[in-house]
């Protein structure tokens, strides 16, 4: 998605909507909801992998509203959108504002979140903030690869409903390293570091070629990868995964992290370490039916 797309303002409330738009954060689910993401924000800043506005988060919250509240959606004026997202008409998406920081939102949500709302053409989109913030918010520059990333997630039915993006210092780390510039080469060494990376991630992982962020090309890259993984990496960047709910993507991050970590502590006191046999890997697998 191009950024000028981006930088337009269809927050306009007419009055007819006013008291939906309001009622729209009172949801028990969407209350419910910002407060995760809240927690997780604020996860992500002590960690260190969401600095200044760094990391981007999305849900997927259609399940939330009847058919005649998506119904009122379609009244609003829409935006056209670069390409045609087949599977996300009339979904609702809870996203992360551009420009928004982790350590904000993990103070207050509803500062630094949007909903975007998708036509039912697959075609045009529409932008909705909450009443509060008293100014303009436009989703997340990363918003092509979340919206490639939801689209293939509900034309194949998946039970992910979340997307997290983060700058996992660990991951960023380990692929500085030509040897794990592969899906397969990250996923043997974080499977050999730690069992739990077997046990919890037996799909493996993703991996993205240094790409441009904000663009199209990395949105289909990483979209084509989850198709197979539910944790991508990108190369000198950052991870995104994904889960039914937005603790479980972020597990899905530290558990990763986690694994490069010890990896790269082994690295730091000069030895390469042997990690789990190709023997005992399969081990686990057989055990754990994987």
């Amino acid at each position: 998605m191009k950024q000028k797309i981006l930088n337009v303002d269809l927050t306009v409330n007419l009055d007819p909507r006013i008291t939906f738009m309001q009622d729209i954060f009172q949801k028990k689910e969407i209350r419910a909801l910002t407060e995760e993401l809240s927690e997780v924000a604020g996860y992500l800043w002590e960690r260190r992998w969401a600095e200044r506005n760094a990391g981007n988060i999305s849900v997927n919250i259609t399940s939330f509203f009847s058919g005649k509240e998506l119904d009122k959606f379609s009244t609003y004026p829409f935006l056209p959108l670069p390409r045609e997202y087949a599977g996300l008409n009339r979904q609702l998406l809870l996203v992360t504002a551009a420009g928004s920081k982790m350590r904000n939102l993990a103070r207050d949500p509803l500062e630094g979140i949007c909903l975007v709302y998708i036509s039912d053409s697959s075609k045009a989109y529409h932008i909705i903030v909450p009443e509060k913030t008293g100014k303009s918010l436009m989703p997340t520059s990363e918003l092509p690869t979340h919206l490639a990333i939801h689209e293939m997630l509900c034309l194949t039915n998946s039970d992910g409903k979340v997307l997290v993006h983060a700058h996992v210092t660990e991951l960023i780390a380990l692929t500085h390293n030509p040897r794990f510039h592969s899906g397969e080469s990250l996923t043997g060494i974080l499977w050999k570091m730690h069992p739990e990376t077997v046990m919890f991630q037996p799909k493996g992982y993703g991996f993205v070629p240094h790409t441009i962020p904000g663009t199209e090309k990395i949105a289909t890259l990483t979209a084509r990868c989850f198709e197979k993984n539910p944790v991508v990496v990108w190369e000198k960047h950052g991870a995104m995964a994904t889960g039914r709910t937005i603790s479980d993507a972020f597990d899905e991050l530290d558990l990763a992290a986690k694994s490069a970590g010890i990896y790269l502590s082994c690295a730091r006191t000069g030895f390469e370490p042997d990690g789990l046999t190709d023997e005992e890997i399969a081990g686990i697998r057989k055990h754990y039916g994987l």
